[in-house]
């Protein structure tokens, strides 16, 4: 009998866990692994050095040009003095 109650237990502690969680995903409030988050969409920008895609929120830029580091950035700009 102490065995039934025991698995009984562990159930509902499992199932309470698992509510929890799914709660807490539903409101936003823990990752719950990055499962079930939508990947986010950038824009990917060209080097004027080197010619790598880089995302556009990790380019640097001056003037409209857009670099993948800023020592590409420094090169190109001695280079082309502008």
């Amino acid at each position: 009998m102490g065995l039934i109650r025991l698995l009984i237990l562990a159930a509902v502690v499992y199932l309470g866990w698992r509510l929890a969680r799914r709660l807490l995903n539903a409101s936003g409030g823990a990752s719950g692994g990055g499962r079930d988050a939508a990947p986010r969409s950038e824009k990917m920008i060209k080097c004027r050095q080197c010619g790598v895609h880089v995302p556009e929120g990790e380019s640097f830029r001056h003037r409209g040009l857009a670099f993948c580091s800023q020592e590409h950035q420094r090169l190109y700009l001695e280079r082309h003095e502008l």
